[in-house]
């Protein structure tokens, strides 16, 4: 079985740079067939635009994912549900936690 290459970014501060060039690391990360999922909290709203338009450049063939939790919301509880967690989707089986 082939290891794919994959980034997890939890992201819970205001995102600094301009978002020109997150959408050109996204672009440059989707060249070289690296996958990212974001995990957003925190500061999501401040954040909602920068990282859309950082998933729209990063993600070939819905490789990468974006999760926001919500402020209140237990962050394992709210990951384990996602396809993070499952690369079956919600409730599947055989993704990253169950090769963890």
């Amino acid at each position: 079985k082939h290891q794919r290459m994959r980034i997890v970014l939890f992201i819970g501060s205001p995102i600094s740079v301009e978002e020109k060039e997150l959408v050109a690391v996204g672009k440059k990360l989707r060249k070289c067939n690296v996958a990212v999922d974001v995990v957003s909290f925190g500061d999501i709203e401040a954040n909602e635009e920068k990282l859309a338009a950082f998933m729209g450049a990063v993600n070939k063939n819905n490789n990468s994912n974006l999760v926001t939790v919500e402020p209140g919301a237990n962050l394992s509880d709210v990951l384990c549900g996602t396809a993070i967690f499952n690369q079956d989707g919600p409730a599947g089986g055989g993704g990253f936690a169950a090769a963890a």
